[in-house]
């Protein structure tokens, strides 16, 4: 026994000696410096900023990395150990009338000695006077356990200090209908300046029907009921009753015309006679709103190369607003929505549990009116609530809406 012992002793201590001598061998991973040279597309008027926030997240190693540096034609982050990042850079700037945010990514970047040297491209866009201030997209489940996704609903908030007629507003989901890497080609000139629906619903009026006013929201129901009710889902976390719009489709029993007022389906490419509903998917769909410039035909729409997918393509200069919902953390590299709109994304991670994602609250003002963020960066300015809330944090009630509770 003493022998054999001796024997695996010595054994072991060979081995031992081999993987030191191993390890020693490796060199050690050296972090190198970064560049990014910034290519700013804007207009005269519109003030550069002063600093950029750069963001590196390697994802599958879980690795964040936050820089402050300087504005300018090209910057430089040092001590980035080599690896795949997506590359978020955002800068913001203001002058009397606006702020401007400035957002750009790099998405699956391997960055490694030889190859630290990048250009990403920037446009300014102003922060919204209206914007999606909460969105409940993921359903809820019924008493046996089933589930349930009529009571989807999307708040939209006047967060500037003027009077805005929602007259002739659009909204929509965006193509790729989930967060996927096979981004579409699209089959027009100039595809980039220009953002794809699958949907888009128009709120009705000639002009002045529909006033909101500072702090005041609006609630788009895809169907506006109290979800509540016995005959709907008792442990839905919401009462849809009192939203100003709905996304009216009579096609089912079930779904009845509420005193929310019906929008107008103004574009939907890949509309069937089997359509029962406007569901959008409980993984997370990308949305945009924005007043049309131009009249919208709903009989032209634009295809990806190679498939027969259907879509309206709506210039990016338009969009107001737009937020890009995802499965989970895990889909962070896959994002649909051009970084200029929102550079980030935000998710709720589940199915079928009540949650929502909301705005965060950037600051309340003297008279109490509050005021939300706004970076065009889902990824900073919304929270994860645990049950979707109907106007949370006491948003007001448009006069005009005599049927809320």
């Amino acid at each position: 026994m003493k022998k054999i012992f001796v024997i695996m002793a010595v054994a072991f201590g060979i081995i031992s000696c081999e993987q030191f001598r191993e390890v020693a061998d490796v060199e050690a991973i050296k972090p190198i410096s970064v560049g990014i040279k910034i290519n700013l597309d804007m207009g005269d008027d519109v003030p550069s900023p002063d600093k950029y926030t750069v963001k590196f997240n390697n994802y599958a190693e879980n690795i964040e990395i936050v820089k402050e540096v300087d504005a300018g034609a090209a910057i430089t982050v040092g001590d980035i150990i080599p690896g795949v990042y997506t590359v978020t850079v955002q800068g913001e700037s203001s002058d009397d009338m606006f702020t401007y945010n400035f957002n750009g990514n790099l998405v699956n970047v391997n960055l490694y000695e030889g190859n630290e040297n990048h250009t990403l491209s920037m446009t300014p866009a102003r922060s919204g006077n209206l914007l999606f201030k909460e969105i409940y997209y993921c359903g809820s489940r019924t008493p046996k356990n089933a589930s349930y996704f009529r009571d989807q609903f999307y708040e939209i908030y006047n967060n500037s200090n003027k009077l805005i007629y929602l007259d002739g507003l659009c909204m929509g989901n965006m193509y790729p209908l989930t967060a996927t890497a096979n981004i579409p080609t699209w089959d027009r000139e100039n595809q980039e300046d220009y953002v794809y629906f699958q949907a888009i619903w128009q709120v009705p009026g000639s002009g002045t029907d529909y006033p909101l006013q500072p702090g005041e929201s609006i609630i788009i129901a895809q169907m506006g009921d109290n979800h509540q009710r016995e005959a709907l889902n008792p442990l839905s976390p919401v009462d849809l009753s009192g939203a100003e719009f709905e996304t009216y489709l009579k096609t089912t029993s079930i779904i009845k015309d509420n005193p929310a007022i019906n929008m107008t389906l103004a574009a939907y490419p890949s509309k069937s006679a089997s359509l029962q509903q406007w569901l959008v998917t409980v993984f997370g769909g990308a949305y945009a709103m924005f007043f049309p410039e131009d009249e919208i035909n709903p009989n032209t729409f634009v295809t990806p190369v190679g498939q027969s997918t259907k879509a309206k393509d709506i210039p990016m200069a338009w969009i107001l607003d737009a937020v890009e919902l995802i499965n989970n953390a895990e889909k962070m590299n896959l994002k649909r929505v051009p970084a200029t709109l929102d550079a980030g994304a935000t998710f709720v991670g589940e199915t079928y549990v009540g949650k929502s994602v909301s705005r965060k609250i950037k600051e309340t003002l003297p008279n109490g009116r509050i005021v939300y963020m706004d970076t065009n960066n889902s990824s900073e300015d919304f929270q994860v609530n645990d049950k979707a809330e109907v106007r949370r944090n006491g948003a007001g009630v448009p006069a005009w809406n005599t049927w809320a509770n």
